[in-house]
């Protein structure tokens, strides 16, 4: 699966937005940027960070003078991209990696400025020509692209860095969403990832986070907990989401906190944040599950605190309200500090 990507866009007189060229056929990767976002709304040259559900982006927008477009200059736009699940478990790391692209991003859009007939190839009218048709534009004008485009993919994603700095999905730490089936996890994961990607026009650093912690998350069921598949050696965090419908959700929290103890008691893993959610239901009145019944069963655990943070919340799941985030906010809080 590809994790980087770099992407040449352009502002088309008759098309609007419009992919020109990328090494890769990002048109069936599911949750790919969609990049227009950006143009529709950039005219000035400048480089920026910009966080999607799946992926973080640095982009530099730039100007190009032309004798063809109405204004006089085209507007252009390199775009970074990494896929934020393959990236290494320090979850601030991927932005300093961004920013460090920015100085080979603006030699880049230089050398294309000065590139002979590069101008030219802007004007096919193709809605996201693919590579051979571009390649077709290339050579129709004569426009000596892929040896700079080619040079400076290999500047920004050297072979030798990305091996480094990425780990195989199946290795790395994740935060892990457990609850018995028809507890609500599924329906958790998709409301908060949507109330995140209406967010996503913030380019704050706790926004940028919560989109790569998102990405970061599986959902798993509790009865691969039990049987030891979901192992807290792979976790950086770990919610346990429960619905009490019958008053018998306390004996499934004390089976899992008795499992959660044992499985990290005498384990190097490290502070592993452990949040649990009783996802409330609708005209049942009080929640019947009760924070000082979680905080009972932890005492007779001998839990510590200090080793093992602990939150507890109790939300409707299933309403898109922004209260849902809260959670995720106290997770990022527990990891950074």
């Amino acid at each position: 699966m590809k994790e980087k990507f770099l992407v040449i866009s352009y502002f088309d007189m008759k098309i609007g937005p419009n992919t020109l060229y990328t090494r890769s056929d990002i048109s069936t990767i599911y949750g790919f940027p969609d990049l227009s976002k950006i143009l529709d709304f950039s005219n000035k040259d400048g480089t920026f960070l910009f966080s999607f559900r799946k992926f973080q982006t640095i982009n530099t927008v730039f100007n190009m003078r032309s004798d063809i477009a109405r204004g006089g200059t085209d507007l252009l736009m390199i775009s970074c991209i990494v896929r934020a699940s393959y990236f290494k478990n320090e979850l601030t790391d991927i932005f300093k990696y961004l920013e460090s692209k920015k100085v080979y991003l603006d030699k880049f859009a230089s050398e294309l400025k000065a590139l002979p007939n590069f101008n030219s190839i802007l004007y096919k009218y193709k809605q996201n020509p693919s590579v051979a048709q571009f390649t077709r534009y290339c050579k129709e004008e004569n426009v000596n692209f892929f040896s700079v485009y080619d040079r400076y993919h290999d500047l920004i994603f050297p072979e030798s860095e990305i091996k480094l700095i990425t780990q195989d999905i199946n290795l790395k730490k994740k935060i892990f969403l457990i609850g018995p089936k028809g507890s609500g996890k599924d329906t958790y994961l998709r409301n908060i990832e949507t109330l995140q990607f209406f967010s996503e026009n913030n380019l704050d650093i706790p926004t940028r986070i919560m989109g790569i912690m998102l990405d970061n998350i599986v959902a798993s069921d509790a009865i691969d907990f039990f049987k030891g598949k979901t192992r807290l050696d792979k976790a950086q965090a770990v919610i346990f989401i429960v619905k009490d419908t019958d008053g018998k959700t306390s004996i499934v929290v004390k089976s899992f906190i008795e499992k959660f103890m044992s499985s990290y008691s005498g384990q190097l893993f490290g502070k592993i944040p452990l949040l649990i959610i009783n996802n409330e239901v609708e005209g049942m009145g009080k929640a019947p599950l009760r924070e000082e019944e979680i905080k009972e069963i932890f005492r007779k655990q001998e839990f510590n605190e200090q080793e093992i943070p602990f939150k507890y919340y109790s939300l409707n799941v299933i309403k898109e309200d922004p209260l849902l985030l809260e959670p995720l906010k106290w997770i990022i809080k527990e990891i950074f500090t």
